[in-house]
Order: C-alpha cells, then sequence, then structure tokens
C-alpha cells in the first residue's frame, strides 16, 4: 500500500511539475506567429506536398509541415523544439496535458541545420519536418511550434499550425455582397458542413466554425449560430454574415538576384558590409478600377540566381515607399507572408512628412515575393485594406474554413474538417 501510494505522489509531482513548466512557457509566449530573438529571421512554414498551402495537416496521415528559419549570430545555438495545443481561438489548451496530445518525446532538439555559403550576411538555417518518428500529435485542433533556447530557455520563435480530422464535410462558396452598398466592394461566403459521418451532440452549443482571408486572423469572422440545420446538413448563409473586403490582387516584386534589378526593384547597394535594396515608389490603389494580377496569395518563397544552393541566398535591407493621403487615426503596414501575416513592428511604416511618403524596411532573404499594405485603426486591432489598396469584389483570394467541436466531454477543441476555395479563381 505504501509504495503504491509513493507511486501516486510521485505521479503528482512530476505532473505539476510538467502544468508548471508550461504554465511559465505561457508567461514569456504567444500562441501566434512570433519571433523573439533579434538573429532569427525568415521563419518559414510549408506544406511539403503542397506549395503556398496553409499549414495544415491530416491527422494520422503521411502529410508533413516544415519549418525554416535563419540564426545571423555567430554563436551556434542548441535549440529544443515541442508543440503546445490551442483552443479554437489559440489559446492554451489548460485540460490537457503533453502526453494526452503527443506521441512518445514531448520535445526534441534541432539536428538540421546548415551555415550560409558565400554570403555577405553570415547564417545557419535549421530545419524542422514534422510529424516525425521522434514527436508525432495524436489529436487534431490547433497547435503551435515552439522553439527555445536549450542552454538559456528563452523563447526563439512560435508559429502556428493545424491538424485536422475529416470527420465533415464542408462546402464554401463565395460571390459578391447582397448589400447594395458592399455589392462592388466586398466578398459574401456561404457554407455548408454535412456530418453524415459523425454523431453532432448539440451543435449550436459545442460547434466552433472560423473563415480566414489569405491568412489573416485580425478580420476571422466566427460562426457559432447556424442558418439553419437540416438532417445531417448545418447551414451558415445569413446575408452579410461571412463578409469580408475584396481588396486588390498582391503586390509583388523580385529579388532572387542582387546583381541586377527584377520586378518592381529600383536598384540595389552594397554599403558597409549589407546589402540594401529599393523597390519603386508604390502608389495608393484607393479609388482606382480592379486591376487583375496573377500573385500567389500572399505568400514568397525563397531563391537565389546568385548562389549554388539555397544556402547561398543573401540578405538584403528592402526599402518601401507608399505614396498614399495620411489618414486620420491610422496606420499603415506591410503585410503578407513576409511578416508571418502578422503586424509586425518593424513593418510599420513612417510617415516622411518631407517625401510626403510612407517608408519602411524589411531584412528579407533573395526570393520571390507578395506583399500588400493594410491600414490599422489605432483604436481597433481590425485592419482595412481599402484606404492603401482598394477594395472590389473582382479580387481573387483564398478563404480557409476550420470546423471545431468539443463535444462528447473530450476536453479540448477537435478541429474535425477544414475547407479551402478561392474567390474568382484566374486560369493562364
Amino acid at each position: 500500500m505504501i509504495y503504491i501510494n509513493m507511486k501516486r505522489v510521485i505521479f503528482c509531482i512530476i505532473s505539476m511539475w510538467i502544468c508548471y513548466s508550461t504554465a511559465q512557457d505561457f508567461n514569456t509566449i504567444q500562441m501566434c506567429n512570433k519571433i523573439y530573438h533579434e538573429d532569427i529571421l525568415s521563419m518559414k512554414m510549408e506544406k511539403n506536398s503542397q506549395l503556398f498551402a496553409l499549414p495544415v495537416i491530416m491527422l494520422n496521415s503521411n502529410e508533413k509541415l516544415t519549418l525554416r528559419f535563419d540564426d545571423k549570430s555567430d554563436n551556434f545555438k542548441y535549440l529544443r523544439y515541442t508543440f503546445i495545443h490551442c483552443t479554437y481561438n489559440w489559446e492554451p489548451t489548460m485540460s490537457i496535458n503533453k502526453s494526452e496530445y503527443m506521441d512518445r518525446f514531448e520535445d526534441m532538439e534541432i539536428r538540421d541545420f546548415q551555415t550560409s555559403i558565400n554570403t555577405l550576411q553570415f547564417y545557419t538555417s535549421y530545419t524542422i519536418t514534422f510529424p516525425n518518428e521522434d514527436m508525432r500529435m495524436t489529436k487534431s485542433g490547433n497547435y503551435i511550434l515552439y522553439v527555445y533556447d536549450e542552454d538559456t530557455d528563452e523563447p526563439i520563435l512560435t508559429y502556428r499550425f493545424c491538424v485536422s480530422e475529416n470527420a465533415v464535410n464542408i462546402s464554401l462558396t463565395a460571390d459578391r455582397a447582397n448589400d447594395i452598398s458592399k455589392r462592388m466592394t466586398h466578398q459574401q461566403l456561404s457554407l455548408t458542413i454535412n456530418h453524415e459521418k459523425i454523431r453532432l451532440l448539440s451543435p449550436v452549443k459545442y460547434l466552433k466554425t472560423i473563415v480566414i482571408q489569405n491568412g489573416r486572423y485580425d478580420n476571422a469572422i466566427t460562426l457559432t449560430q447556424p442558418t439553419n440545420i437540416t438532417g445531417t446538413s448545418i447551414i451558415y448563409n445569413r446575408p452579410d454574415e461571412i463578409l469580408f473586403e475584396g481588396g486588390a490582387e498582391f503586390r509583388i516584386f523580385n529579388i532572387r538576384t542582387l546583381h541586377t534589378t527584377l520586378e518592381h526593384v529600383l536598384r540595389h547597394d552594397k554599403i558597409a558590409g549589407t546589402n540594401y535594396t529599393h523597390l519603386y515608389m508604390d502608389q495608393s490603389r484607393t479609388y482606382l478600377p480592379y486591376q487583375s494580377e496573377y500573385d500567389i496569395n500572399g505568400c514568397y518563397f525563397i531563391t537565389s540566381d546568385d548562389g549554388d544552393s539555397i544556402y547561398g541566398a543573401d540578405y538584403t535591407e528592402v526599402h518601401f515607399y507608399l505614396n498614399a493621403d495620411k489618414p486620420q487615426d491610422m496606420d499603415f503596414y506591410v503585410y503578407g507572408e513576409l511578416t508571418g501575416w502578422e503586424l509586425l513592428p518593424e513593418a510599420k511604416m513612417e510617415y516622411n512628412s518631407y517625401k510626403k511618403v510612407w517608408e519602411t524596411s524589411l531584412y528579407l532573404k533573395s526570393g520571390y515575393y507578395n506583399y500588400t499594405y493594410l491600414a490599422k485603426p489605432v483604436s481597433d486591432t481590425t485592419c482595412t485594406c481599402f484606404y492603401p489598396e482598394g477594395s472590389h469584389w473582382e479580387t481573387q483570394n483564398r478563404y480557409n474554413a476550420f470546423v471545431y467541436y468539443q463535444g462528447d466531454n473530450m476536453g479540448y477543441d477537435r478541429l474535425i474538417g477544414t475547407a479551402e476555395i478561392e474567390s474568382n479563381p484566374k486560369t493562364k
């Protein structure tokens, strides 16, 4: 009896230590795409089987995600990574322990790294591909990939990804807005969930559906009240319920070489051991008619014509210039996958009153980039693309729907299905 009690005591102590350690992590990190260390550059997650896809994989499948990032310091870092399960709205799931959603090990060292070759900016490139033989997720839902320094326990980066079940079928459609005042500027979506393969208990209570546009979460729409429930179909199609600004096609610049100017590049400079790239002046498109462009939905890819391999891709300080009226109580940001789908402090533009233009710069790796400008009201968290970019119903946008379910006393938000469509898809 004493032996059994001691086992229980040891188990409780270990469980408390795990919860305490996790809570300590939550005090120092955020559940979003974020770099915490000044030496880290070019954080990018890719789905191995699909270019420019959002980081979403199927549970218990062969699909994999790969995170790559660079460390520009001369001092090698011993880095480790782990996964954090999150709720549908990206809060840590406190009701389950890591051992309940991870198989084998709960954290692992990063073993795949390579130094740059003949670059002006020296860096060490790290790669994590998962799920792998050491770590895999056993439950669906939202996850954070968390990288930290083994020696100091300091956070290095966090990145969002999703693991989905295929328990429901989702029909997602996009069209012009019904509201006559928004018919030329907005896109309206309808969504139907068919759950023939799964019993959903009290879907109004336990079901949450999130719809996002072009990887953005600042304007994400959360659906909780279906328009109609018929048999095994759950329908969301109220007028103006799933409504987004159409925006404009993404802008493009090409820095796959730093020796000559390509698309939208004015000039390259090399000053005091640093590369500098100046883009052409961007003009506000607020009141311009819709312009059709072929873009890659705000994404980018790393490539270099200047080196023999990807590790020969160099860095340059890219300067952005926007000619636009200065709005009242609004800030302009450069935005896209190049900013990790987040509003970065360094991507916030400053107004040059002498030149009468908005300016900022980002330290970026050689490659091909999409980007846009967003305007953020000082008193709001939701951005608008209208003032710098204009808004058109014809714009091609990528929409993703995520369906979460917490019924049956599971204690966590299962991601039971996802869907993706493009509004006004273009064909070459």
